[in-house]
């Protein structure tokens, strides 16, 4: 009986609990399309766990790395026309969430892949900017600025250069005539310009040293 003992012991598996994950990793990461990046697919991947009745906590780097990996995988192969297993879209949006606030709990900061899964769920608007003005009229604006900006600074600090109103909008107004019909147009654009914290500071910003002194 110890002999038959001792070789059922070396025939018995190791952590039958750890070798279900292994495959499972493996599994998950064989069924990923294999039109992305190298760096990417030889990294490990993985998704999370979703439940709306749970929180689950996570503090490990590499397991948040590979989350992250494995949601920007899953998230193209859906958009790429594959199927999504259970594991939708929403669902992928709500597992970003949760890593987010995981690696932040965490004080880990995010792979790559993370800042690409949050530009693929949210597809930001590539023109997005935060200028105060409409894209068409962005080239009179910075115009304006480098005008002002090649000028001393106003006495009083009332406005942002020693230029008056009307040199302002006169020198845009050459420059980008079929946009004003008039010198009053152009003042009247150039007036609500000045009062914007945004175009004053680039013209205190783009005004030279030799310039900063009040005259």
């Amino acid at each position: 009986m110890a002999k038959n003992a001792k070789t059922t012991a070396k025939k018995a598996p190791k952590s039958p609990v750890k070798t279900k994950t292994r495959k499972n990793a493996a599994a998950t990461i064989e069924k990923k399309p294999t039109g992305q990046p190298v760096n990417l697919m030889t990294q490990p991947m993985q998704l999370p766990l979703v439940d709306p009745n749970f929180r689950f906590v996570e503090r490990q780097p590499e397991q948040l790395h590979a989350y992250a990996r494995g949601l920007l995988q899953h998230l193209r192969q859906i958009r790429a026309g594959g199927k999504a297993g259970g594991y939708h879209i929403t669902t992928v949006k709500a597992a970003a969430v949760w890593l987010i606030e995981s690696y932040a709990e965490a004080g880990v900061a995010p792979v790559s892949e993370m800042a690409r899964l949050i530009d693929e769920i949210v597809q930001p608007q590539p023109t997005a900017s935060t200028l105060p003005v409409r894209r068409s009229s962005e080239d009179t604006y910075w115009a304006a600025i480098e005008f002002e900006a090649g000028h001393h600074l106003d006495p009083t600090a009332r406005q942002p250069s020693a230029a008056s109103l009307y040199a302002v909008a006169k020198h845009v107004r050459a420059r980008f005539r079929p946009q004003y019909s008039s010198q009053k147009t152009a003042e009247a654009t150039v007036r609500g310009w000045r009062r914007l914290l945004h175009y004053r500071t680039n013209v205190a910003l783009q005004r030279s040293s030799a310039l900063r002194v009040k005259t």
